[in-house]
């Protein structure tokens, strides 16, 4: 064969230019969402394996392999007397599964029947069932019910976008019981043994019952190549077959999170100006003419975790700060100021940024309590002191926020924070900056980037701002009650003095 070789050539970057990053995946949110459900009572039979006795079906064996044997050969062939073998065959004959005639034993169609398996007899039983089942209102797949807190009643609802499927639930219901009755079976019957022994027979009636929701957990992971378009992990709720068969659940969450996509504004820009003002040190390296460069600082935090040590107090955060792997980073910075001498360690102080489904997790419940109870003193009676939580919110707090505090307050909605700044403070010991914005595209999901940090110039500029930005006192809303911020911010300092600014 003749012709020209062909050469593999491989592409150079162009010179001066950046290699192609490879697509790392990072985690930028973590939610948990509620999932209409309804219960239904589901009138079924059930076809079960019955039990004959261990002589039947030796006698129906027997049968099966010579048909037509005499009753007195069978009674030899067994070793029984006139009175046992009378017996066996009284239970086959009353099953229908055997008739005699002329003394000779003849297996029914309903014996044959039996033995379509094999040369075991496969005998059952049909038996009336009730089951009380709960079906999502999306896919239409089995649900458990288990009791929510009032916090997680709180949590965002899964849009419904199919209204028919909710109407006539009971009518779509028993094609759903028999799709899935294997599974509804499992969770009752944990011996895959006891499963084998029962199928369905029929389903007779569905009577709707009571509407609930269940929590369906999720993280939304970006990609370096792209950061304003994560996609969804399920993977803490359901894998495998049983994700493929919640198909509509799985796009309802997607489009959940498309929704939280915003438009950047000014105001973003601002923050970021915030957070490279608090910590100028450590990210001078993304500092240009045009501003803090989010999406280089993004792709360095991808490609390498920061950890925190006694000499490296500051590192890049990416992800919401209540993901596990940043309550750890934020247990361990509290864990290293152990050993200041500090006085009024009894609260923590939040501004939140206002972002919809900012909080809508149970992994942020657990931060509020490792804040609370880490590093703190114990009493003169041993018991171990907490943290109260001052969580401040732009204008009109979000339930959910007021269900895992009631120390939520509000402050008002002047401009002075931007709104996409969320700032963390354990006063004198602790801080954390993040900006909550679209990277990189003028329209995509508000990725927190920003900064955790207990180096004493950070924690002391953190202190300041909040000082200068926050008014004296906040109240909760619609309500005259109300904290001093001052109260808990006064911290004298020789470090810098200079406050960093919101505006541009």
């Amino acid at each position: 064969m003749t012709g020209s070789r062909r050469v593999l050539s491989l592409s150079k970057p162009v010179a001066g230019g950046e290699p192609e990053p490879i697509d790392v995946r990072v985690p930028v949110g973590i939610f948990d969402v509620q999932l209409p459900a309804r219960q239904f009572v589901v009138h079924h039979k059930v076809a079960e394996v019955g039990d004959v006795s261990l002589t039947t079906e030796f006698l129906l064996r027997l049968l099966h392999s010579a048909d037509g044997v005499p009753e007195d050969v069978a009674a030899s062939f067994f070793g029984f007397n006139a009175n046992e073998v009378a017996y066996v065959i009284r239970d086959a004959e009353n099953r229908a599964y055997i008739s005699r005639s002329e003394g000779r034993i003849w297996m029914t169609d309903a014996g044959n029947a039996l033995f379509k398996e094999g040369d075991k007899p496969q005998i059952y039983e049909v038996v009336k069932k009730t089951e009380r089942v709960g079906f999502d209102l999306l896919s239409l797949a089995p649900c458990e019910r288990e009791p929510q807190s009032e916090f997680e009643r709180s949590l965002p609802e899964i849009a419904v976008r199919d209204p028919n499927v909710v109407a006539n639930a009971s009518k779509h219901v028993p094609e759903s019981f028999r799709r899935f009755y294997g599974e509804i079976s499992s969770r009752r019957d944990r011996e895959a043994a006891d499963q084998l022994k029962r199928s369905l027979y029929s389903v007779d009636d569905v009577v709707a019952g009571d509407r609930f929701s269940a929590v369906v957990p999720f993280v939304a992971m970006a990609s370096v190549r792209r950061p304003s378009e994560p996609e969804v992990f399920l993977e803490k709720w359901r894998t495998g077959h049983e994700l493929a068969d919640r198909d509509r659940v799985v796009h309802g969450v997607a489009e959940f999170l498309e929704n939280l996509r915003t438009v950047r504004t000014p105001e973003d820009a601002n923050a970021l100006d915030v957070l490279a003002q608090i910590a100028p040190e450590y990210l001078k390296e993304y500092l240009n003419r045009s501003g803090f460069a989010s999406l280089r600082y993004f792709k360095e935090l991808a490609g390498r975790a920061g950890e925190l040590r006694s000499n490296r107090p500051t590192v890049g955060i990416v992800g919401a700060l209540y993901q596990p792997e940043n309550i750890e980073r934020i247990a361990t910075a509290i864990g290293y100021t152990n050993d200041r001498a500090l006085v009024n360690d009894d609260v923590f102080l939040w501004v939140v940024p206002r972002r919809s489904a900012w909080g809508a997790s149970r992994s942020f419940l657990e931060l509020l309590e490792t804040l609370a109870r880490e590093g703190v003193d114990i009493d003169e009676t041993g018991r171990k002191l907490e943290r109260a939580p001052i969580l401040i919110d732009e204008g009109k707090p979000q339930w959910r926020l007021i269900k895992a505090a009631s120390t939520t307050y509000c402050r008002p909605n002047t401009g002075a924070i931007p709104s996409s700044l969320e700032v963390l403070l354990i006063p004198r010991r602790v801080a954390a900056v993040v900006v909550h914005a679209p990277i990189g595209e003028g329209h995509g999901f508000p990725i927190p980037l920003g900064i955790l940090s207990f180096d004493p110039t950070i924690v002391g500029r953190v202190h300041r701002y909040l000082t200068s930005h926050l008014p004296a006192e906040v109240t909760k809303y619609g309500s005259t009650d109300g904290f001093n911020i001052r109260s808990c911010l006064e911290w004298r300092q020789d470090a810098d003095t200079e406050v960093p600014n919101s505006g541009p």
